[in-house]
């Protein structure tokens, strides 16, 4: 195949490609036998017919599409591995010529948007110091006592932090509606994973009482229910209060953390752990704002297509999140209030700045040098094998398909660590 290519504007490339009059040939050829094979000509067996019979009972735009679609992965293919182009978005792809004898095809490419650099090196951003407070650690502490808590049933009346078990009917006007209603369900009180109102109307009641919970639904709610008055029809079956277990050395080794036998260590522990999880919160906000810093110093433009793809993608992956919890998208804003434009357009703002900052470290590692040899793969290899106590030819193995992500992941990390050891 002879391929031309021809840069164009706003970081696209245009490539026509002509494939040569044999290649078409044989992969039209290809395209009919394979279409050919499904034909029936009476007083033959099936795809055993004499061509020029067939011919006629076969459709020949569909041996043309078939035939181009076998060769499009193909070409495109020739385009990234032979040219190297880099794409950043699906093609657009054009037949600029058919016939029998000749096939012509335009694609035009988004590659890496064109980045000029200004000044990544000796700015000034400052760290945010990190302190654990003693009162994180007991939190950190009452939590851990919290989620290892026995429910234990109690004939006293409910207080918030019980657990109620019960079944409720929602109406309003004295009608139903749905969702609203729910049998044997387990609510702790306080947990505010119901409408404000709702769980503060159980507190002070016990098992067997029966109780009409009145709410009047947030304004940001659904459509069909938002503003309106309701009433929950409810019947406590159980009360059950948590009992927390005693914080000792014994309680601490069940735990079975790594290296914490004692009430001190797990203290230790549970420091050790926020002031990680502080650090790297600090560490991700000091290279957003270290990044935007660049930007602005920076000329980036970033193609239409990029921004469209990674918006959608975006879209369907927060759909997918909220689809767990029962949600649809339109009910989801709903609730918040919010337009989906804005909730799209702010997509939009946070691919735009996600993707800039991206292609600007592509740069600078391009620009500093930056690269991933192989020597680099295998101590990463080695010291995931350590992790996970694994061998690693099985690590290798078990990562082959994601050699490229993996490369681009230690990029990256490269990157950062050379920008925050040249800057403040």
């Amino acid at each position: 195949m002879e391929r031309k290519l021809t840069k164009l504007e706003h970081s696209h490339v245009e490539v026509l490609v002509t494939v040569d009059a044999k290649t078409w040939k044989d992969a039209q050829k290809k395209a009919f036998d394979k279409e050919a094979a499904n034909v029936e000509i009476p007083g033959f067996r099936k795809g055993k017919a004499p061509e020029n019979l067939v011919k006629s009972k076969v459709n020949q735009m569909k041996v043309m599409d078939e035939a181009i679609n076998a060769l499009l992965p193909v070409a495109y293919r020739e385009i990234i591995e032979q040219d190297g182009v880099k794409p950043y978005a699906q093609p657009k792809v054009d037949i600029t010529k058919l016939s029998d004898t000749e096939l012509e095809i335009k694609f035009t490419i988004v590659t890496a948007p064109e980045v000029k650099l200004g000044a990544y090196k000796g700015l000034k951003i400052g760290h945010n110091e990190v302190k654990v407070d003693p009162e994180e650690v007991e939190t950190a502490i009452k939590k851990v006592l919290s989620e290892n808590a026995s429910l234990v049933v109690k004939e006293d009346v409910a207080k918030e932090g019980d657990t109620v078990i019960l079944d409720f009917a929602g109406s309003i006007d004295g009608k139903a509606f749905e969702g609203g209603s729910a049998q044997n369900y387990e609510l702790e009180l306080g947990s505010h994973a119901f409408i404000p109102g709702f769980e503060e109307q159980l507190v002070g009641h016990k098992a067997g009482e029966h109780v009409d919970v009145n709410v009047k639904f947030p304004e940001n709610y659904v459509e069909e229910l938002k503003g309106k008055d309701a009433v929950f029809a409810c019947d406590i079956h159980e009360v059950k209060e948590k009992k927390l277990p005693e914080l000792n050395d014994e309680f601490v080794k069940e735990l079975k953390l790594k290296d914490v036998e004692t009430v001190a260590q797990l203290r230790a522990n549970k420091e050790a752990e926020i002031k990680a999880n502080k650090e790297n919160a600090e560490k991700r906000d000091y290279m957003d704002k270290l990044l935007s810093e660049i930007a602005k110093n920076a000329q980036v433009e970033i193609p239409d297509e990029i921004l469209d793809n990674q918006v959608a993608s975006r879209k369907e992956d927060f759909e997918k999140r909220i689809s767990q919890s029962g949600f649809t998208l339109e009910k989801y804003l709903q609730v918040l209030g919010q337009k989906e434009e804005e909730f799209l357009a702010q997509i939009r703002k946070d691919a735009l700045r996600d993707v800039t900052h991206y292609v600007i470290m592509e740069e600078i590692g391009k620009a500093e040098g930056i690269e991933i040899t192989e020597a680099d793969l295998e101590f990463e290899f080695a010291r995931m094998a350590e992790q996970y106590n694994m061998k690693i030819e099985d690590i290798k193995k078990a990562l082959s398909s994601q050699l490229g992500d993996m490369k681009n992941s230690l990029f990256m990390t490269r990157v950062e660590q050379f920008l925050t050891e040249n800057n403040d």
